[in-house]
């Protein structure tokens, strides 16, 4: 009787320490999903009151909408010059950091800055550096090598690489201390079987850590993907979608829509759900392949008492 009176009394103290954070999650997160989700079916605009149910209109209009398919390539060429770029990038970071062996913390902390960063106030300072006077940072250092003064910002063919640039900027940052995690959950036994196998410099990068970092590598790619797709405070303080909307985002567009100019949010509302969606489908890819990846590395671990699992055929590999 006592033992289930306290199993009781930790029930209700578990569910008053989780209430709280429920309460939080439906008003601010599941409550506003649904009615988005309601008012995607809908004609709403923010300037009235009335509405009207219109079904799947918004989806015909959005799948058909010239300015949305123009958001929707700017997005992807705005994921394909920053994803890459960062996680390469960010795992070359994390593997010099990792070897260096004097003023470690302080290597580690000056490349962890750009990821705790607010991003607003460096998308100002960004602004200024790619300044279309000549006097502007980006154009004096063009300017050394002899290149005319350029209108970064103003000029359709470089005002999407630059703000992709701000923002790969900030996401190699953000990799690099997630590779950082991974690099030093590598068991130490692994790398001194390997010297002692012989297996040294590249070979052990390819044959070792890469594979028992694949998890860490899935992982980001579907992440900063993610937070690609939903990149709007760059643009923004940058370029404000320009010139000619040649660096307007999805979420960008939806802002536009939705609380500028025509004040539509029923079908801001249909584009936003339409991105969830893709979101949500690159989120269970990804999980997906992570758990493929994981299955994998167990199915080809070693027998009980010997490498760890993934450390034995790692070895094998870079052995042969």
């Amino acid at each position: 009787m006592a033992e289930r009176t306290r199993v009781g009394c930790d029930g209700w103290r578990a569910a008053a320490l989780v209430t709280p954070a429920l309460v939080g999650l439906c008003v601010f997160v599941i409550g506003p999903a649904a009615v988005s989700a309601f008012v995607a079916g809908t004609d709403k605009k923010l300037t009235g009151v009335d509405f009207h149910w219109v079904g799947t209109a918004n989806l015909r209009e959005a799948l058909s909408d010239p300015d949305l398919g123009r958001a929707v390539r700017n997005t992807l060429v705005y994921c394909l010059l920053t994803v890459i770029p960062s996680v390469v990038l960010g795992l070359l970071l994390a593997l010099a950091a990792n070897s260096v062996t004097r003023g470690r913390p302080a290597v580690r902390f000056a490349l962890f800055l750009p990821a705790s960063a607010n991003i607003v106030a460096m998308a100002v300072v960004f602004r200024y550096i790619f300044d279309a006077s000549p006097d502007g940072l980006a154009n004096t250092l063009v300017g050394v090598v002899g290149v005319d003064p350029q209108n970064w910002l103003g000029d359709s063919d470089t005002a999407l690489p630059v703000v992709a640039l701000v923002g790969g900027w900030r996401l190699t940052s953000f990799v690099f201390v997630v590779y950082l995690a991974g690099l030093t959950a590598i068991p130490p036994s692994v790398y001194e079987a390997a010297e002692v196998d012989g297996v040294r410099g590249l070979a052990r990068l390819r044959h070792i850590t890469l594979p028992l970092l694949g998890p860490t590598t899935v992982f980001l790619a579907v992440f900063v993907t993610v937070l690609t797709l939903q990149t709007f405070e760059t643009v923004a303080v940058l370029t404000d979608g320009g010139p000619l909307d040649s660096s307007t985002t999805i979420i960008y567009y939806i802002y536009q829509v939705g609380f500028t100019g025509s004040f539509r949010i029923g079908y801001a509302s249909m584009i936003a759900l339409l991105l969830l969606v893709t979101v949500v489908l690159i989120g269970a890819a990804g999980a997906l392949l992570g758990r493929r990846l994981r299955v994998a590395r167990e199915d080809a671990g070693a027998p009980a008492g010997t490498a760890p699992a993934g450390e034995a055929p790692a070895l094998e590999g870079a052995r042969r």
